[in-house]
Protein backbone atom coordinates (compact mmCIF):
# COMPACT_ATOMS: atom_id res chain seq x y z
CA UNK A 1 0.00 0.00 0.00
CA UNK A 2 1.32 3.01 -0.55
CA UNK A 3 1.19 6.43 1.46
CA UNK A 4 -2.01 8.79 1.20
CA UNK A 5 -2.22 12.64 1.75
CA UNK A 6 -4.89 13.97 -0.20
CA UNK A 7 -8.59 14.26 0.56
CA UNK A 8 -9.50 12.47 -2.60
CA UNK A 9 -7.20 9.07 -2.03
CA UNK A 10 -8.85 9.10 1.56
CA UNK A 11 -12.71 9.37 0.07
CA UNK A 12 -11.78 6.90 -2.25
CA UNK A 13 -10.31 4.52 0.66
CA UNK A 14 -13.26 4.81 3.27
CA UNK A 15 -15.47 3.68 -0.32
CA UNK A 16 -13.23 0.63 -0.54
CA UNK A 17 -13.51 0.10 3.42
CA UNK A 18 -17.35 0.11 3.10
CA UNK A 19 -17.23 -2.33 0.23
CA UNK A 20 -14.77 -4.40 2.15
CA UNK A 21 -16.94 -4.38 4.97
CA UNK A 22 -19.95 -5.94 3.28
CA UNK A 23 -17.63 -8.09 1.97
CA UNK A 24 -16.51 -9.19 5.26
CA UNK A 25 -20.13 -9.15 6.89
CA UNK A 26 -21.17 -11.86 3.67
CA UNK A 27 -17.82 -14.17 4.76
CA UNK A 28 -18.43 -13.97 8.23
CA UNK A 29 -22.27 -14.98 7.59
CA UNK A 30 -20.58 -17.94 5.81
CA UNK A 31 -18.48 -19.04 7.77
CA UNK A 32 -20.58 -19.10 10.58
CA UNK A 33 -23.34 -20.65 8.43
CA UNK A 34 -20.13 -23.91 7.59
CA UNK A 35 -19.68 -24.06 11.36
CA UNK A 36 -23.41 -24.56 12.62
CA UNK A 37 -23.66 -27.14 9.37
CA UNK A 38 -20.81 -28.96 10.92
CA UNK A 39 -22.24 -29.42 14.71
CA UNK A 40 -24.12 -32.74 14.76
CA UNK A 41 -28.08 -32.39 15.73
CA UNK A 42 -28.02 -33.43 19.61
CA UNK A 43 -30.28 -36.40 20.45
CA UNK A 44 -32.85 -36.92 22.97
CA UNK A 45 -35.31 -34.39 25.02
CA UNK A 46 -32.59 -31.76 26.73
CA UNK A 47 -30.49 -31.56 23.34
CA UNK A 48 -27.86 -28.25 23.57
CA UNK A 49 -26.76 -28.56 19.90
CA UNK A 50 -28.82 -25.24 19.00
CA UNK A 51 -26.91 -23.74 22.31
CA UNK A 52 -23.85 -24.66 20.70
CA UNK A 53 -24.25 -23.24 16.86
CA UNK A 54 -25.70 -19.85 18.47
CA UNK A 55 -22.80 -19.34 20.61
CA UNK A 56 -20.11 -19.93 17.89
CA UNK A 57 -22.32 -17.59 15.70
CA UNK A 58 -22.03 -15.17 18.21
CA UNK A 59 -18.28 -15.36 18.33
CA UNK A 60 -17.60 -15.28 14.57
CA UNK A 61 -19.87 -12.23 14.16
CA UNK A 62 -17.67 -10.56 17.23
CA UNK A 63 -13.99 -11.69 15.81
CA UNK A 64 -14.85 -10.94 12.11
CA UNK A 65 -16.03 -7.44 13.89
CA UNK A 66 -13.02 -7.27 15.89
CA UNK A 67 -11.03 -8.10 13.18
CA UNK A 68 -12.38 -5.77 10.88
CA UNK A 69 -11.72 -3.22 12.72
CA UNK A 70 -7.96 -3.83 14.25
CA UNK A 71 -6.88 -4.56 10.93
CA UNK A 72 -7.73 -0.86 9.79
CA UNK A 73 -6.96 0.71 12.76
CA UNK A 74 -3.57 -0.60 12.83
CA UNK A 75 -2.29 -1.44 9.22
CA UNK A 76 -4.79 0.58 7.36
CA UNK A 77 -4.51 3.83 8.77
CA UNK A 78 -0.24 4.02 9.35
CA UNK A 79 -0.57 4.79 5.43
CA UNK A 80 -2.39 7.76 6.22
CA UNK A 81 0.04 10.38 6.94
CA UNK A 82 -2.02 13.68 7.92
CA UNK A 83 -3.87 14.05 10.77
CA UNK A 84 -7.33 14.76 9.57
CA UNK A 85 -7.05 13.08 7.28
CA UNK A 86 -6.58 10.05 9.84
CA UNK A 87 -9.36 10.96 11.61
CA UNK A 88 -11.81 11.36 9.24
CA UNK A 89 -10.55 7.34 7.97
CA UNK A 90 -10.76 6.48 11.72
CA UNK A 91 -14.79 7.63 12.02
CA UNK A 92 -15.43 5.68 9.22
CA UNK A 93 -13.77 2.50 10.52
CA UNK A 94 -15.68 2.74 13.06
CA UNK A 95 -19.32 2.84 10.98
CA UNK A 96 -17.61 0.47 8.49
CA UNK A 97 -17.41 -1.94 11.46
CA UNK A 98 -20.82 -1.45 12.40
CA UNK A 99 -22.12 -2.36 8.69
CA UNK A 100 -19.79 -5.50 9.40
CA UNK A 101 -22.26 -5.94 12.47
CA UNK A 102 -24.79 -4.93 10.37
CA UNK A 103 -25.26 -7.44 7.86
CA UNK A 104 -23.86 -10.00 9.85
CA UNK A 105 -26.58 -9.49 12.26
CA UNK A 106 -29.56 -8.52 9.65
CA UNK A 107 -28.83 -11.12 6.99
CA UNK A 108 -27.98 -13.35 9.08
CA UNK A 109 -31.21 -13.93 11.15
CA UNK A 110 -33.34 -13.45 7.97
CA UNK A 111 -31.48 -16.18 6.48
CA UNK A 112 -32.53 -18.16 9.56
CA UNK A 113 -36.11 -17.56 9.92
CA UNK A 114 -36.36 -18.46 5.97
CA UNK A 115 -34.71 -21.83 7.01
CA UNK A 116 -36.09 -22.51 10.23
CA UNK A 117 -36.15 -26.60 9.88
CA UNK A 118 -32.38 -26.58 9.17
CA UNK A 119 -29.61 -26.55 11.12
CA UNK A 120 -28.92 -22.80 10.64
CA UNK A 121 -32.56 -22.11 11.40
CA UNK A 122 -31.98 -23.59 14.70
CA UNK A 123 -29.55 -21.39 15.97
CA UNK A 124 -32.90 -18.99 17.05
CA UNK A 125 -34.14 -21.45 18.83
CA UNK A 126 -36.23 -25.18 18.50
CA UNK A 127 -38.86 -24.69 16.03
CA UNK A 128 -42.21 -25.19 17.74
CA UNK A 129 -43.85 -28.36 15.51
Amino acid sequence: MRKIEALKEVQALIGDTYMYAVIIGIVGIVFAFIIANVIKYGGGRNATDHIKRRVWYIIIGIITSIGFFLYNAFYVSTFISKAPLKAQFSFANLLATLVVLGIYAVVGILSMLLMRSTKWGSILGKSKK
